[in-house]
């Protein structure tokens, strides 16, 4: 029996947003359930608003054909205050990323991350890619992410419109970087049930793996 090969590698995940979609949620729960621990839904009762760039280091083993990988994500989770907002209780998104922006050297996965009960965050997601286009390079993959999926039944948006907008965001991107060959899928998830987080996952070490291979 032919034991995988194990390699380590280290990816940069960014989920941007508006507030309260949904962000932090996201990644502490996807560390609970890379973790193999039980998710009850309590860690993401406490979560308060980002004001500055949160740090969530997520570890996790895939393979993929005949090598298995330990990934560890970095997760950097901006606040989703827009700077035209003028809440004086944090630091808007175009603050947080003017301050850090030397230490984002790459991202290999973005969020674009909506509710799916609030048609107002998926629309905003144009506002989104702006921001954060200017960080992504080549590589970079994206994923259009809805969360609250245990709320579907009260979806104010369909699928039609859901792959129009990854579309919509995939021309932005090249426009401003037109030579971007990463790869785009869309997804929705509850941080609350837990459904679809393990997929999640998986596509974001597959997503760190192929970002690495074509260096």
């Amino acid at each position: 029996m032919t034991v995988p090969m194990m390699q380590s590698l280290t990816g940069f995940v960014m989920p941007v947003g508006n507030g309260a979609v949904g962000k932090t949620s996201v990644s502490r729960v996807l560390d609970v359930i890379s973790r193999g621990s039980k998710h009850d839904g309590e860690i993401i009762r406490d979560i308060r608003k980002t004001n500055n760039l949160e740090f969530e280091y997520i570890t996790t083993k895939q393979t993929f054909g005949k090598t298995t990988y330990s990934v560890t994500l970095q997760f950097l989770v901006p606040p989703g205050q827009k700077e035209g907002e003028g809440d004086q209780t944090g630091r808007s998104f175009e603050k947080v990323i003017e301050i850090y922006k030397s230490m984002i050297r790459r991202l290999d996965v973005v969020l674009f991350t909506y509710d799916v009960v609030s048609l107002e965050t998926f629309h905003d997601l144009a506002y989104w890619v702006d921001g954060v286009g200017k960080l992504m390079n080549d590589n970079t993959h994206f994923i259009l992410l809805g969360t609250h999926l245990d709320l579907k039944t009260a979806s104010e948006i369909t699928m039609e419109e859901v792959r129009n907008g990854m579309e919509y965001l995939r021309k932005e991107i090249l426009m401003m970087k037109p030579s971007w060959v990463g790869k785009c899928t869309t997804l929705e998830i509850s941080s609350l049930s837990g459904e679809n987080l393990p997929v999640l996952l998986r596509y974001l070490a597959g997503s760190v793996v192929m970002s690495h291979i074509k260096e």
